[in-house]
Parts: structure tokens; C-alpha cells; sequence
């Protein structure tokens, strides 16, 4: 005996019901998300997002780094304190390796 199984309707719809004509869309923490939009903006050579799940600021360095640079802090002040000290560390190893007299001190 082959059964038929009714076709199942997809999303907020049953079978005797009348379909919702939208499910809402939510979007979380706004203040957070627009601010780490706006310091992206602000800070070239750093992609910074919020996690709505995580509640925490990510900040990843997209210039080119050994291993990935990536920053996390609950607030946006400790996240660009950290960038700056990311940014400061970067450019003191960045002159150890390229200037002539920090190369005739390592000999």
C-alpha cells in the first residue's frame, strides 16, 4: 500500500489555519551594531562587528599580520585601547625588521 503524505506547508502555516502573512524580523542590540559600523569606518585596516550571541566587539586586523590578529572586548572603549596597543606593537616590530639600524644592532 503506497501512502500519501499531504503536502506540508512551510513556515508559520497548519493544515486548517490560515497562513501569517509575515513573521516579524528582528534586529538586536542597534546602539552596539552601529557602533562598531562606525569605528570600522573610523579605523582603516580593521573589519569590526558585534556578536549579538556572544555580546562581545571583534575586531580582526586585515593588514598582513604572521598569524591572525583578532581582538575581542565587551565594551568599545576596551576594544580600541587594545587596537591601539595591536596597532603601536605592529609598527615597533614592523621598524625591528625593515630599519638598517635595528638590523646593525641584531649583529
Amino acid at each position: 500500500m503506497i501512502r500519501r503524505c499531504l503536502a506540508r506547508a512551510r513556515g508559520r502555516h497548519r493544515d486548517g489555519q490560515a497562513a501569517t502573512a509575515s513573521v516579524p524580523h528582528y534586529t538586536w542590540d542597534h546602539e552596539a551594531r552601529a557602533e562598531a559600523a562606525m569605528l570600522e569606518i573610523t579605523r582603516p585596516g580593521w573589519s569590526v562587528l558585534y556578536g549579538t550571541g556572544s555580546r562581545l566587539f571583534h575586531a580582526i586586523a586585515t593588514w598582513s599580520t604572521p598569524e591572525p590578529l583578532i581582538i575581542c572586548d565587551r565594551t568599545i572603549e576596551g576594544l580600541k585601547t587594545q587596537m591601539r596597543e595591536a596597532e603601536t606593537t605592529s609598527l615597533v616590530r614592523r621598524w625591528e625588521l625593515t630599519s638598517p639600524s635595528a638590523i646593525a644592532g641584531r649583529r
